[in-house]
């Protein structure tokens, strides 16, 4: 299971969930348990995080149904970045 292979996953889960939108925050806790957890597969926050800038700039988020990611605009002075997965 690849690290691109986990954030699809994870992605399609929160998508059938009814949830459209995925925070760095994801990145940093949620993503990295949800390898371990379901897919025994040990990650660094650091290497989702990575991954997913490489599917953003690639549009690779396309080969599972996704037309667009759009950066959702925070007018909070925080280091949270969230986008929505259209």
């Amino acid at each position: 299971m690849t690290t691109k292979d986990i954030i699809f996953r994870y992605i399609k889960r929160r998508k059938a969930d009814g949830i459209n939108y995925i925070s760095s925050v994801h990145f940093e806790i949620d993503v990295p348990k949800y390898g371990k957890d379901y897919w025994q597969v040990t990650k660094l926050p650091s290497a989702y995080s990575r991954e997913w800038r490489n599917i953003r700039e690639h549009r690779k988020y396309e080969e599972i149904g996704i037309e667009s990611v759009v950066e959702i605009i925070n007018n909070k002075k925080t280091r949270i970045k969230a986008w929505e997965l259209k």
